[in-house]
């Protein structure tokens, strides 16, 4: 060959192994997900321009979070592969009308990417929310739906996936609160809104000043008569309270209920002008009028009464004043406030009504002369009122309501706000898939579903047989199982139950050994 000739095929040569080398490396760049030098474990915008139905896109959004599986991308370059696993549910929440709340899934595993399915309560079928593919998304409350649902598919680099819990976006709609009784409900004399102004709800505030809880008193409101009358309110909390006025008035106690009326119209006048008849009348017009609502019934705080002198034809409060515990005084009807405050636990226990017992709980004691020095309540006869209680030893001041009032009924109150949130629905997420394995080979057989407080049941039927049947002991949504060769054309489904009894069945899958 001459030397010319031999020249150009080396230059050809080292032509093409330069030309292979450029190729390789680009295509090693494209299997590490590397983007001008950067690697990303989210997902770009969706480049999806189907008409397939989507989430509003003023509703929600995706964002990028920052995650445990970020490093994992970086590892992904090598050979290890890590199981992908999600760490972090997403969780329900409450928003408000125009406001938005994040909803978020953390998970480990390589080379991660995000889809996000939703679905309102008007809908029937979850959608792949168009560029809902990061690892936190935000939903913004339009006010055009109640309760918005969401979970994530997350997808490794090899194709494995996983799906994460449902989480339930609900529209916080303040509970409505009306409120029935005395003046301690009303808020007496120097509280224009007592306790029920404080709680931080909407309210309707019925209660009147010396209203009572029987008929007997006619000079006076009558309480059950105070929820007869609201019209055009349909609240979720109702509070009453009362009976003190009774005391005072000298009204019959009459026997705890040994069960509740059926009607109201049941009660004999008779029985209606006593303490007990008034409150049963009260509690089946509670029961009867809103059989949705919470109902509670506040027993007042122990009470004294200041009797003033008459002075010049005037009543004056004077240090030498005469009190009476009504706590161990009995009134002219027989009765102490201490057997008031139990016959009035006990008609509670029969209706079904929440007591929240300041009485029994609160420190909060008028008929304490230690607990009303302490409050400045004797310190000064000049002094019309202290920071707590009314001078008259009855009626606690705002200061008296929010230290012993409000946090008692708050607690007790608490769980009645915190129910707000909505009912998953009963809905298979994930589908069990068929597969093929070899004799001996592990094989795990699973489903991923939504819904309150599952169960599972898995059912097989051989090759050759007519019905299928149960499972036994295979109660879990995964199922890991190593078949023999018995195994081939088995099919299999998983039957899911949630805490109202109501079921669904998951596709029907067939198994293959080879």
């Amino acid at each position: 060959m001459r030397s010319g000739s031999i020249r150009a095929f080396l230059l050809c040569m080292c032509a093409s192994l330069l030309f292979l080398t450029f190729v390789g490396s680009l295509t090693s760049c494209r299997e590490d997900g590397c983007v001008g030098g950067v690697s990303s474990v989210y997902q770009g915008e969706s480049d999806d321009t189907s008409d397939s139905p989507t989430a509003p896109d003023d509703d929600i959004s995706s964002e990028p979070v920052s995650t445990e599986e970020t490093s994992s991308d970086v590892s992904s370059r090598t050979s290890e592969v890590k199981p992908l696993r999600i760490t972090t549910q997403p969780k329900s929440a409450l928003v408000e009308k125009k406001g938005s709340v994040k909803i978020s899934v953390k998970a480990k595993g390589n080379g991660l990417t995000y889809q996000w399915y939703v679905k309102t309560d008007s809908e029937t079928e979850y959608t792949a929310g168009k560029g809902l593919t990061r690892a936190s998304l935000t939903v913004r409350h339009d006010g055009k739906w109640n309760n918005m649902f969401c979970y994530c598919m997350v997808t490794d680099s090899v194709g494995h996936t996983a799906v994460s819990d449902v989480a339930v976006i609900t529209l916080q709609r303040p509970m409505k609160l009306l409120a029935v009784g005395d003046s301690i409900c009303r808020g007496g004399r120097n509280s224009k809104k007592g306790f029920v102004g404080d709680l931080g709800l909407p309210y309707v505030n019925a209660g009147q000043n010396g209203a009572t809880l029987s008929t007997k008193e006619t000079a006076v409101t009558n309480i059950p008569d105070q929820l007869a009358g609201v019209t055009n309110y349909s609240p979720d909390i109702i509070i009453a309270d009362g009976g003190v006025n009774d005391y005072i008035y000298n009204v019959p106690l009459g026997t705890v209920p040994k069960s509740p009326v059926s009607d109201v119209t049941g009660l004999s006048g008779e029985d209606l002008s006593t303490v007990m008849g008034g409150l049963q009348k009260l509690f089946a017009l509670m029961r009867d009028r809103f059989p949705e609502a919470k109902r509670y019934y506040v027993i007042t705080h122990k009470t004294t009464q200041r009797v003033p002198k008459l002075i010049e034809g005037k009543y004056v409060y004077t240090d030498g004043d005469r009190y009476v515990d009504w706590t161990v005084t009995s009134n002219k009807a027989g009765y102490t406030q201490q057997q008031l405050h139990d016959a009035i636990v006990a008609c509670c226990k029969v209706y079904d009504v929440e007591v929240i017992d300041i009485y029994q709980k609160s420190e909060l004691n008028t008929a304490d002369r230690n607990f009303c020095s302490k409050t400045s309540y004797f310190d000064d006869p000049s002094v019309t009122d202290s920071e707590y209680v009314d001078i008259d030893g009855v009626h606690p001041l705002q200061k008296g309501y929010s230290e012993y009032y409000l946090p008692l009924i708050r607690k007790q109150m608490k769980k009645v706000l915190q129910q707000q949130t909505s009912e998953l629905p009963l809905e298979i997420l994930m589908q069990p898939t068929n597969a093929e394995i070899a004799p001996g080979e592990s094989l795990t057989l699973s489903l991923r579903a939504s819904g309150n407080k599952l169960s599972y049941q898995w059912y097989y039927k051989k090759a050759g047989q007519t019905a299928f049947s149960e499972w036994k002991g295979r109660i879990h949504e995964s199922e890991t199982v190593t078949p023999n060769a018995s195994w081939d054309g088995i099919q299999l489904y998983c039957i899911v139950t949630d805490s109202h009894g109501n079921t669904i069945q998951s596709d029907t899958v067939s198994v293959t050994v080879r």
